[in-house]
């Protein structure tokens, strides 16, 4: 076949796969990108000997190269965008084919730690006047974005039924599991990318793939505290602490009302969307809603509101230590599943309200930033 067919035919054979693919029908994909890469590959090597020039040769080869790293061919994908490269392939061709081999590497760097990436994806937007095009304070970003890593890691470790835990690093399979891999932001409104990695050889529960309900359950769950739909919150998180844990948590993702007002979580997953648009802002998020009951001897009296600067945490007693107009200090007592959101304000100054169990002691119900 002349070079002008097998593209065509190759062009043919990739569309369909990637039709398939988004439906969620991806071993039917795969052998057509399979099939694809193949004519592609014959009309790259066809050009190559008929002496086309460039920039056919360069188009055909990086195309190939594209084709073989869909169908997981990833030593051949190399070959061709180096052998793409070794030619005189215009400027703007020659950068593409370079990103091509970046993602390459980046790809079989993760395949050799026994990692790959899942394709559902959770897509993050965070929108406010405190965003500008490309570019917003990185404190409304990263904070956001570590928010959503705490929390993926708590619920996977939930779903799989292991105890909460109190203290200590993220569990080395937790991690190796569930890590979420950050795409580059995307202007306007920024939004990114969010893939959940995991094991190639991935522990897994009957019926249960643990990346995409961990991520499906996380979304679920936040549009529940969106709505404040908090006895339902607790039918899907019966466990009292990864309960507290969950809505302290979404209340560091929720907009504050000034510089952000919107926080939006996407799922695309076999051709459907699934979003939330999370407006509740933090203020009407209340600690308070964690508890079943209030404290059993507690009064109106002994609900009380400080200000002042965390310090001295000592994390076998679960309190931190809070310096009030410089001189006075309170002892801080931390609910189970509050530490997480503790942590983050570590030598910051905060507003907490609590129960004053005792002079100069407060068991804490809520923290924001002061």
């Amino acid at each position: 076949m002349k070079v002008q067919e097998l593209h065509s035919k190759a062009i043919a054979a990739a569309d369909i796969a990637f039709v398939k693919k988004f439906h969620g029908r991806l071993n039917e994909a795969k052998e057509l990108f399979k099939e694809a890469f193949a004519l592609e590959k014959a009309a790259a090597h066809s050009a190559l000997k008929e002496n086309m020039g460039e920039p056919t040769l360069s188009v055909l080869l990086k195309s190939a190269a594209s084709l073989a790293i869909n169908c997981d061919e990833t030593k051949e994908a190399e070959k061709l965008i180096c052998l793409a490269l070794s030619g005189e392939p215009p400027i703007e061709i020659a950068e593409e084919l370079r990103n091509l081999l970046e993602e390459l590497y980046f790809q079989r760097h993760l395949q050799l730690q026994g990692i790959s990436l899942k394709s559902t994806e959770l897509q993050l937007v965070i929108a406010g006047r405190g965003v500008g095009y490309g570019m917003a304070k990185t404190e409304l970003v990263f904070d956001r974005i570590n928010t959503i890593e705490q929390l993926t890691f708590r619920t996977a470790e939930r779903m799989l039924g292991k105890a909460f835990r109190r203290s200590g690093a993220v569990p080395k399979t937790i991690k190796l599991n569930f890590q979420p891999y950050l795409s580059v932001p995307r202007a306007a409104s920024l939004a990114f990318t969010i893939r959940l990695g995991e094991l190639s050889e991935q522990m897994t529960l009957e019926g249960f793939d643990p990346a995409v309900k961990v991520v499906e359950n996380l979304v679920e769950n936040i549009e529940l505290v969106n709505s404040a739909d908090f006895e339902k919150l607790k039918i899907n998180i019966p466990d009292k602490t990864y309960y507290k844990n969950f809505v302290g948590l979404s209340k560091e993702l929720a907009p504050d009302g000034n510089e952000v007002n919107l926080v939006g979580l996407t799922i695309a997953r076999q051709g459907s969307l699934t979003d939330v648009q999370f407006t509740r802002t933090r203020e009407d998020i209340r600690i308070q809603s964690f508890d079943d009951q209030p404290e059993s001897d507690a009064t109106v009296e002994d609900n009380v509101e400080l200000t002042g600067r965390l310090f001295a945490a000592d994390d076998e007693k679960g309190s931190i230590r809070l310096k009030v107009d410089g001189a006075l200090n309170y002892s801080v007592i931390i609910p189970d599943g509050l530490s997480d959101i503790v942590k983050k304000y570590w030598g910051e100054q905060v507003k907490i309200k609590g129960v004053q169990v005792k002079p100069r002691a407060i068991k804490l119900s809520d923290i924001d930033p002061a």
